[in-house]
């Protein structure tokens, strides 16, 4: 197990490398469709290499926007939620203690189970602001995880180089050892498969990062201090289908109840109740388009079965699989109705035979 434990550690900046690749094909492929369909010979010869040159100065200035901008108010949100969060949890408390309710001693009782066993508070209380921030520093700056990083980077450049390469490779061995039936069947499946998950990552990312723009104006429209924070974390959850808004929401409501007082937080609740509706029946059809439509009884047991058995990532790609078994077993089924139909057409032409005999 150890000797597995270091080889699994060895190979993993070379999977991040390929997932790197693989999403940064995406726009990749489709800059260089867009330089093959150019009446310059030049752009022709070098649609690949140019493509992949763009995407990596787009994915430089994006992270250069991030660290300089992004994170650094991002950071000052959080020290600003940590340093006075005994206020808000305070003022959280007195605020539902208001409340017009009948039966009060039920609700004291649940408000002593939540304060007695609540862990934020009592970490936030033990552990100093510059202790986090200093472990944080810690952990970025190793040399192992740039070292990786470096690794994964350089990885992800040569695979997206040698993409076509590689698929004129495993089309030749597959020629030398499947029959044609059976590439048929791997090459069709092969790219459903493909296309469902590249389709889904780009169309969910991009969902979050327009969901996360429009709550950040929203909330700063609003007048929370934390709007970048709260924008921020409802676009990392909607990536999870369903059910990360609902439970990005739910925090935001009383994050913003908590320093903004309940009113604010009853009119969050109806923004952003409004804003999933129009992202869930505009935005996400429009970007998605029939690819993924799927029953909502369906997404919910896919998700629930992904969640089970992988976690954060079964609930992420629960989308795709649902999608991609369904494709398969809708063509097993169809294969199977039409295998049935034949062989009655074929029993009634027989019988209508011996009748006539």
């Amino acid at each position: 197990m150890s000797w597995l434990k270091a080889g699994m550690n060895i190979l993993m900046p070379f999977f991040y490398g390929f997932i790197i690749a693989y999403l940064l094909n995406i726009p990749c492929s489709a800059l260089e469709r867009n330089f093959k369909r150019s009446k310059s010979v030049f752009w022709k010869k070098r649609a690949r290499s140019v493509s992949i040159l763009i995407v990596y100065v787009l994915l430089i200035v994006i992270i250069s926007i991030t660290m300089n901008i992004i994170i650094p108010s991002l950071q000052r949100n959080i020290t600003d939620f940590i340093v006075n969060f005994n206020t808000y949890y305070n003022n959280a408390i007195a605020a539902i203690k208001q409340l017009p309710i009948e039966n009060t001693e039920v609700l004291d009782t649940i408000l002593e189970t939540v304060t007695s066993k609540i862990s934020l508070k009592i970490l936030l209380e033990s552990i100093g602001l510059t202790n986090i921030l200093s472990s944080l520093n810690v952990v970025f700056g190793l040399t192992s995880v740039i070292f990786s990083s470096v690794i994964a980077i350089i990885t992800s450049i040569y695979l997206l180089v040698e993409t076509h390469n590689f698929k004129n490779y495993m089309s030749r061995v597959s020629r030398l050892f499947l029959p044609r039936k059976t590439r048929e069947v791997i090459g069709k499946y092969g790219n459903i498969i493909s296309e469902s998950f590249k389709k889904f990552i780009a169309c969910q990312l991009l969902d979050s990062c327009i969901l996360g723009i429009i709550t950040t104006i929203e909330f700063s429209v609003l007048g929370s201090r934390h709007a970048v924070a709260l924008g921020m974390m409802l676009a990392i959850l909607n990536i999870i289908p369903y059910f990360g808004s609902i439970f990005g929401s739910i925090i935001a409501v009383i994050v913003v109840a908590s320093t903004n007082g309940i009113g604010t937080g009853l009119i969050t609740a109806v923004v952003l109740l409004i804003t999933q509706q129009i992202d869930g029946n505009v935005i996400q059809p429009k970007l998605m388009g029939n690819s993924f439509s799927l029953s909502p009884a369906l997404i919910v047991i896919g998700i629930s079965i992904g969640g089970s058995v992988a976690g954060v990532w079964g609930m992420i790609l629960a989308i795709p699989i649902v999608n991609i078994v369904k494709q398969i077993t809708d063509d097993m089924i169809a294969a199977r109705e039409a295998a049935v139909l034949e062989a009655e057409r074929y029993a009634d032409a027989d019988m209508l035979q011996h009748e006539d005999i």
